[in-house]
């Protein structure tokens, strides 16, 4: 008799943290096939309608098609062209850029090219756990920098410093049969502004603290910038690399993912570091099709059109549900920038708990604020997600049924 293979899983899978999101979506899933209409406002999946009015007539045979060296290059000197209008920054040359068809790929890949088991990446806290999650994948060690409301979620620089006089103490780790050396200060650090979950952005005086922290302490700087495309109020939005020096010691990531719906960004930076992330791909044998790089071409030269009708659009959306949110009493943080809004959720809640709870009693989908880290408790993330009649309806659905923390929660009166 052949017995079953029994083989543990790894120990980079068992320290990933867990994660609420796999829950959300088994209710979603549960609620969906007893016939209830779930709006989903959790993770960042943006509708059809901010992409189909602009997406080109493909060829059948250029969806499977893989894109040749001259499209290559065509599209990184409109990637090119399109950073100088945007932000005025002069790329020296195309090895400065890589573009990329998916950015939790992208970002897993630059980790593998530039990090070995043992080495660290500071994260901040609260975060896209994609950060964390791939750093710990790759063998890495993750520190993380609390973000606090009465700092406008910028992180405390000075902590990592203190950080690395209590990594000296650290014992050695262990790798099969080899000894790695004591965690050390941080290789990587990841910053993410506009920031993913609490909208907070950075100015250019904490790009400038970053740039000469970063080059005082040799560490390479990955700041996310995905949420620079969906402007409101008259937001001008800037880049890590307008700052001087930052190109020497940074590299910034690009994406037209939340305000398209549509898998395609670029990295920029130094030409070391871009050329780590094309070994890794080349090595995957990673392929890009003909039919993403005219989409991509398409988005770049339609940009001005693309982004002025699409911030319209989340202007909206944001507007009505900012009014519910008021309605409700709950307190949000206004954007100013980027597809979320982030709220501080009733007392005594668990954000998990009330995120289940909004889910099983309204059909209203949103992300629990402990799903992006320690320091997201207390908040859940709402992403602008649809369009704003189905943002209305899910405000109307949460409000008709407010009465259940509320009374749950009414402080007693004194006098009983």
């Amino acid at each position: 008799m052949i017995k079953k293979v029994i083989i543990e899983k790894s120990d980079r899978l068992q320290k990933l943290p867990p994660t609420p999101f796999v829950e959300a979506k088994r209710i979603k899933q549960g609620l969906m096939r007893r016939g209830v209409e779930v709006i989903d406002l959790g993770e960042l999946n943006p509708d059809s309608s901010l992409r189909d009015f602009f997406i080109p007539s493909i060829d059948p045979k250029e969806i499977f098609a893989p894109a040749d060296s001259n499209i290559q290059i065509e599209l990184k000197k409109e990637i090119g062209k399109w950073l100088e209008q945007r932000y005025d920054l002069k790329v020296k040359s195309e090895k400065e850029i890589f573009p990329f068809f998916s950015e939790k790929k992208l970002i897993y890949h630059l980790l593998l090219g530039l990090l070995n088991p043992g080495e660290v990446v500071a994260v901040t806290d609260p975060c896209d756990p994609v950060y964390k999650r791939d750093s710990i994948l790759t063998g890495a060690e993750v520190e993380s920098l609390p973000l606090l409301e009465r700092n406008d979620y910028l992180p405390n620089l000075s902590a990592l410093s203190a950080y690395q006089k209590r990594a000296k103490l650290r014992t050695p780790l262990l790798a099969g049969s080899r000894i790695l050396p004591k965690v050390g200060f941080p290789k990587i650090f990841f910053l993410n502004y506009p920031h993913n979950p609490t909208t907070s952005l950075a100015d250019s005086s904490f790009f400038q603290d970053v740039v000469k922290w970063a080059g005082e302490n040799n560490v390479l700087v990955i700041n996310d910038t995905s949420g620079n495309e969906i402007c409101y109020d008259d937001h001008v939005p800037i880049s890590l690399l307008q700052t001087k020096g930052a190109r020497k010691l940074a590299v910034e990531i690009f994406s037209f993912f939340p305000s398209t719906g549509i898998e395609f960004g670029f990295l920029v930076g130094d030409k070391g570091i871009i050329s780590c992330v094309e070994s890794v791909e080349n090595v995957l044998n990673q392929r890009v099709s003909l039919a993403s790089s005219l989409l991509a071409l398409e988005i770049l030269k339609n940009y001005s059109q693309i982004a002025t009708k699409n911030n319209q659009e989340f202007t909206s959306r944001k507007e009505v549900l900012m009014k519910g949110l008021s309605h409700l009493s709950w307190k949000a943080k206004k954007p100013k920038a980027g597809p979320f809004v982030w709220v501080k959720i009733p007392p005594k809640y668990s954000s998990v708990g009330f995120a289940r709870m909004l889910l099983r009693k309204t059909g209203v989908l949103v992300s629990p604020g402990f799903g992006f880290g320690e320091y997201g408790e207390g908040y859940i993330r709402i992403a602008l997600n649809l369009p704003s009649n189905q943002i209305q309806k899910a405000m109307e659905r949460i409000e008709k049924h407010s009465h259940v923390w509320q009374r749950r929660y009414k402080p007693k009166n004194n006098d009983e």
